[in-house]
């Protein structure tokens, strides 16, 4: 039953914030603000609504272990998943922005988590981790607003399926909060649950179980952007997730409580995380795509990593 209840909770952690961020740029639209602004907000925030309502939820809960391994475990997934799978159904060309300024960022981002991280000889980050999390999200925040105007408009085209009336957008905004906040509170309910039903720990719960629930949005747009032929942008969405998953997610997570991590040898995991997202930065600047062949190596290394995860338990 336990099990039930944990897809019950991320089907409404997912949906919800689909139905959240819907109504919100319905509303937005009807009041006249910016597709430039209105643009941010889907293309930015909407695929890491279910990363931060679970990350919060678990700290408040005193489960920080999991808002850390949700991060680690969603950032190795959206490469070595997500975009290792829409790959494998398309050679994916690579923006030069994204190629020169994006993936080098959230290569900066990662090695500053790691550093933050293990500073003191422990897996722990404060208060203050949160402020220098969140003063780079506003550096990246400007570098979008001032440098990728028109991607976000040509991505919003896309995102978008039109305008609903103002009542309807208020309510699909009620409803996607409702859903965000019952998802979110059953999944950590549950995964906890399952943790210790199985003497699991929350970090390997959170880098596979959370990890994998809430990236499955990336893992649609991944598919949904090959099929429709719109490849090129599908790379830039899975790095700026990236990045909004370390300096946003952990940024606020950290302001609320103190985040640790309760295995050993977790700098394994930070090797991982950080080895995938060079390996994607060397395959950005040796042919500028993404083929199928560095799509299934990607994925080899997923599940390689994967099953490691399950050995170590």
């Amino acid at each position: 039953m336990v099990f039930l209840w944990l897809v019950l909770g991320m089907i409404l952690l997912i949906k919800g914030a689909d139905w959240l961020v819907e109504g919100a740029v319905s509303i937005a639209l009807n009041l006249g603000v910016s597709k430039l602004i209105v643009g941010l907000s889907v293309v930015a925030f909407g695929t890491s609504i279910p990363e931060l309502v679970a990350s919060v939820v678990s700290v408040l809960k005193g489960h920080s272990s999991v808002s850390i391994s949700n991060v680690v475990g969603s950032n190795v997934a959206n490469i070595g998943l997500c975009l290792a799978v829409g790959v494998l159904f398309s050679s994916v060309n690579i923006r030069k922005q994204t190629m020169r300024i994006e993936v080098p960022f959230m290569i900066i981002s990662t090695f500053v988590f790691f550093s933050l991280l293990i500073r003191n000889g422990a897996y722990l980050l404060q208060w203050n981790d949160g402020i220098v999390f969140l003063s780079l999200m506003i550096v990246y925040i400007y570098y979008i607003v001032t440098s990728a105007r028109d991607v976000i408009e040509e991505e919003l085209e896309s995102e978008i399926r039109g305008k609903y009336k103002t009542l309807t957008s208020v309510m699909l905004v009620l409803i996607g909060i409702a859903g965000v906040s019952l998802g979110g509170e059953l999944t950590i309910r549950n995964v906890v649950e399952i943790a210790k039903m199985f003497g699991l720990s929350e970090t390997f719960v959170g880098l596979t179980i959370v990890a994998i629930g809430t990236s499955l949005p990336e893992l649609v747009v991944s598919i949904t952007s090959i099929v429709k032929g719109e490849g090129d942008i599908l790379v830039g969405n899975i790095v700026g997730s990236n990045i909004f998953n370390i300096l946003l997610i952990l940024g606020i997570s950290s302001l609320i409580g103190n985040l640790t991590v309760d295995v050993r040898g977790y700098y394994i995991d930070l090797f991982v995380m950080i080895g995938i997202a060079l390996l994607l930065l060397i395959f950005s600047f040796t042919r500028r795509k993404l083929t199928r062949v560095e799509g299934i190596l990607l994925l080899s290394i997923y599940i390689t990593y994967i099953l490691y995860v399950f050995q170590r338990k």
